[in-house]
C-alpha cells in the first residue's frame, strides 16, 4: 500500500485519539479523553475569549454491499457542541478598534451555543494497493445564545459579514448554517482540504455568506506528531443586504501528545 499522510480528524465526524493532546497555535487545542469522544478549547492561548466544546463520534453504518453509492460504504455520524462567553473580548476590541464597537456602546452580556451534525464517508475506498483518499464531509448546525443581562445596546459589527454574523448572533437572532469539506492526499506528505459554508442570519435568510476555506497540511516528525497547515479562506456575503467580501491568511501550527500509561514492571516472582 502506498505511504500516505494521515488526514486531519478536526474538520471531519472523526475525534482526536483516546489519550491523545493536540495542542494548536490558533485553532482550538483537543484532547481525546474517552474513545470516540474529545473536549477542545483555545482558552490556553486567547484567555479574553472562553471556550469549551465537546466532540462525540456516535456511530458507524458500515458498508452492506458492493453496490450503490451509499451502501458500498462505511458512513460515520457525529456531533460537536461547544459554548463562548465573548464579553471580555467584546471589551478588548471596544477598548483598541472603536471604529468596529464604540466606547459609548453597553456591551452585551451572553454565552454562545453552538450545535452541529456531521456525516463522514470516503468518495474512493481502500484497495490492495492505495489508501482510501478524498475524504467528504458534509455538515448542518444553528448557532444561538442565552442572554445573562439585557441592558445592552451595542450594534452589530457591520465590518465584515464574519464581524456581523458573529455580533448578531449575541443580540437578537440565531444563524444556521450547512456545509461540506473534501479532504484529499495530494502527494505522500501533504494532504489539500477545501470547504464550501453557506450562513444564514435568522430562519428566514434576512443576511447570508458563502465561506470557503483552501488549505494545504502536512504531519512532520518521525511520529507524524508536527501538523503544519497553511491556506486562504475567502468570504462574501451581505450585511443588511449589502454586499461585502473579504480575504483571511490562514496558518497554524500543532503538536500532537500520545499520553500512555506505563506498564507496571513484572517482578521475579511475578
Amino acid at each position: 500500500m502506498n505511504a500516505q499522510v494521515p488526514f486531519q480528524s478536526r474538520p471531519t465526524a472523526f475525534t482526536i485519539g483516546h489519550k491523545e493532546f493536540e495542542i494548536s497555535l490558533f485553532a482550538p487545542s483537543r484532547y481525546g479523553f474517552y474513545k470516540n469522544t474529545e473536549v477542545f478549547s483555545t482558552v490556553f492561548l486567547d484567555w479574553k475569549l472562553p471556550n469549551v466544546g465537546i466532540k462525540r463520534l456516535w456511530w458507524k453504518k458500515p458498508a452492506k454491499s458492493k453496490q450503490g453509492f451509499f451502501k458500498s460504504r462505511d458512513i460515520y455520524f457525529g456531533t460537536v457542541h461547544n459554548l463562548d462567553y465573548p464579553n471580555m473580548f467584546f471589551k478588548g476590541v471596544q477598548n483598541h478598534k472603536k471604529d468596529y464597537i464604540s466606547d459609548t456602546c453597553v456591551l452585551p452580556n451572553v454565552i454562545t451555543m453552538r450545535n452541529e451534525a456531521r456525516m463522514t464517508f470516503f468518495l474512493k475506498k481502500k484497495t490492495s494497493c492505495d489508501a482510501p483518499n478524498f475524504l467528504f464531509t458534509l455538515r448542518a448546525g444553528v448557532k444561538n445564545s442565552f442572554k445573562l443581562r439585557k441592558d445592552y445596546n451595542m450594534p452589530p459589527v457591520k465590518k465584515t459579514p464574519l464581524w456581523y454574523r458573529e455580533t448578531v448572533v449575541c443580540l437578537d437572532t440565531i444563524v444556521w448554517f450547512v456545509g461540506a469539506d473534501l479532504d484529499f492526499s495530494l502527494t505522500g506528505r501533504l494532504n489539500m482540504l477545501a470547504d464550501l459554508d453557506f450562513y444564514s442570519v435568522d430562519w428566514n435568510v434576512k443576511d447570508y455568506s458563502f465561506e470557503s476555506k483552501i488549505s494545504v497540511y502536512g504531519y512532520f516528525g518521525m511520529n507524524h506528531n508536527i501538523l503544519l497547515t497553511a491556506g486562504v479562506k475567502l468570504v462574501c456575503g451581505t450585511v443588511y443586504s449589502d454586499m461585502k467580501f473579504s480575504v483571511l491568511p490562514m496558518l497554524d501550527v500543532a503538536y500532537l501528545f500520545k499520553l500512555k500509561k506505563k506498564k507496571r514492571e513484572v517482578g521475579l516472582f511475578g
